[in-house]
């Protein structure tokens, strides 16, 4: 309906979960969660921590049992880490708690 600002653009499917600030994308995981993409970065290590709360409580990518994040830039490696991913080789992994 809306057009997507420059260099925000994503695919609004099944396997995408945005988060919003104040209506304005913040960051994207695309393909169930394999690509990260960061539009905000001072915004990351809340929408990061939203997001875990969420996948944890089966609100977001709810027929997963894990995330491993393939793609991602640099500078959300800590962000990611603080959020409750674990590192797998190059790869960022959060497993769903059993419940």
């Amino acid at each position: 309906c809306l057009p997507h600002q420059d260099g925000r653009a994503f695919l609004n499917v099944t396997g995408s979960a945005v988060a919003l600030k104040s209506g304005v994308p913040v960051a994207v995981f695309e393909r169930q969660g394999k690509t990260l993409r960061v539009f905000e970065p001072k915004h990351l290590a809340e929408a990061l921590t939203v997001f875990v709360r969420d996948y944890a409580g089966r609100r977001v990518f709810a027929g997963q049992q894990r995330i491993v994040v393939k793609e991602y830039p640099k500078e959300a490696a800590e962000a990611l880490r603080n959020a409750g991913f674990s590192r797998e080789l190059q790869d960022f992994v959060i497993y769903r708690p059993y419940q």
